[in-house]
């Protein structure tokens, strides 16, 4: 998507028509980076970094040379050219540190010259960095003389970020907003019914000195609330507010009392309070390797990985799709039990309309983490909500109902970081026949194993 400015950074023919296939999807980014960075070194506004850079393009040579003799030879001893990649890491971030700092600069001083002119030569993590990518993308659309190309680029990416966000709460249907508590006298047995239509319930019980508030869970999937008193008069609360927890499946949780101050004066409580699917900041395993959501020895395309320019931005940044006919088998990614699913949707566009229209499984694992498996064929779905499911386990078929171009699955593994930001995908890494993938590239076929 980005238009990279023409190559300056010289190198043998052979360099420049390649890189290693060793370590690729660590060492490629980092080749490439070379051309943008010999750039900057040539503005004067990065005038003082010369020595970073200069450190930097001296070990680049170094360590391409290295990956290609790797590559052309046995590779016997590849311990040492990964270390030589791990240190071009170390001052690749160094600067874009650096980038990053003066490119907010500029926005925060109002310099649209220098703005523009670090802009011009625009790196790719800016189309990565949601809160960068915003900032600079408000600071264009206020200063802007004339369209710049680049710019424009990522002013649309930016809309399509905004367009993710309703696309996986549409999908996930994550949230119950500004519901009402409910007051009773009395608590029945608490029996499970997953089929309401708020499945996450907040009960006031009336006590001798107050209330007593409880979390009923009915949904198959951990719940967690924000509960808030937009008006409250002489009544303390054994918690601080606004209150914030999670809830485990099918469950009735006391989290919060309140006790009248002083009983001699008026008292009054007014209470509301918001839901969402899933745990708030679960200790998620991040080094968990996932198997490929469909059968083993079996390869499909990958048609859009993580931060894909078409769907896969913001929440849906780290989201996967794979081209596959209507009717292909999907497998589960990981041990887990089934929390949400939709099958009876047969319609699918490229419009906003079609966003709560995929047939979809979700499936939540131990961790707190939720597998997401999207665009389901009709009546596609083949396991039964709370149904545990073991890794490699057929669970349905692939479709093109809801948000889709054309026959495809959709996965992705979502988290609630915090409780504002809501449910939104996470990295996560799969297993090949090849290998373990943790950055997988568009237009690759993986082999499942």
């Amino acid at each position: 998507m980005l238009k990279l400015i023409p190559i300056l950074f010289l190198l043998s023919a052979l360099l420049i028509a390649q890189y290693p296939q060793l370590f690729s999807q660590l060492g490629t980014p980092l080749f490439k980076s070379s051309t943008q960075f010999t750039a900057l070194q040539k503005t004067p506004l990065f005038k003082t970094e010369n020595k970073l850079f200069n450190q930097y393009q001296k070990l680049q040579e170094k360590t391409l040379k290295h990956g290609l003799h790797l590559d052309a030879k046995e590779k016997t001893d590849t311990k040492v050219y990964l270390q030589e990649l791990r240190a071009l890491q170390k001052l690749h971030d160094k600067i874009e540190k650096v980038y990053k700092r003066k490119l907010y600069k500029s926005i925060n001083e109002n310099n649209a010259t220098v703005f523009f002119a670090i802009t011009k030569i625009p790196l790719p993590f800016i189309s990565t960095d949601t809160r960068l990518k915003k900032s600079v993308v408000q600071y264009y659309e206020k200063n802007k003389k004339q369209k710049i190309a680049y710019l424009e680029e990522l002013n649309q990416d930016y809309k399509l970020d905004e367009d993710s966000y309703a696309f996986l709460e549409a999908m996930f249907k994550t949230k119950q907003r500004n519901q009402k508590v409910e007051t009773r006298k009395e608590l029945n047995e608490f029996i499970s019914d997953a089929s309401i239509k708020s499945p996450i319930q907040v009960i006031m019980l009336k006590t001798k000195y107050g209330y007593d508030l409880y979390l009923e869970n009915h949904a198959y999937y951990d719940a967690s609330i924000k509960f808030t008193t937009p008006k409250r008069k002489n009544f303390s609360s054994s918690a601080k507010l606004p209150f914030i927890g999670s809830f485990p499946a099918q469950s009735r949780t006391k989290f919060l009392s309140f006790t009248v101050q002083d009983p001699s004066k008026p008292a009054s409580l007014q209470t509301k309070y918001t839901a969402q699917i899933g745990r708030v900041n679960p200790s998620y395993y991040e080094n968990y390797v996932y198997a490929l959501p469909y059968r083993r020895n079996r390869s499909y395309i990958l048609t859009q990985g993580f931060n894909g320019k078409h769907t896969h931005k913001g929440k849906s940044a780290y989201a996967l799709d794979f081209k596959m006919a209507i009717g292909t088998p999907i497998h589960a990614m990981r041990d887990g039990i089934v929390v949400a699913v939709e099958s009876k949707n047969t319609e699918h566009g490229y419009s906003k309309e079609y966003m709560n229209k995929a047939n979809h499984i979700v499936i939540q694992h131990d961790d707190g983490t939720m597998a997401m498996y999207a665009h389901l064929k009709p009546n596609g779905v083949k396991v039964k909500l709370g149904q545990k499911v073991v890794k490699h386990q057929y669970i349905g078929l692939s479709g093109n109902t809801g948000f889709s171009s054309g026959p495809h699955l959709h996965v992705h593994i979502s988290a609630i970081k915090s409780f504002r930001s809501g449910s939104q995908s996470v990295a996560f890494k799969f297993k090949t026949k090849k290998g373990v993938v943790s950055k997988p590239i568009d237009r690759s076929a993986y082999l499942c194993k």
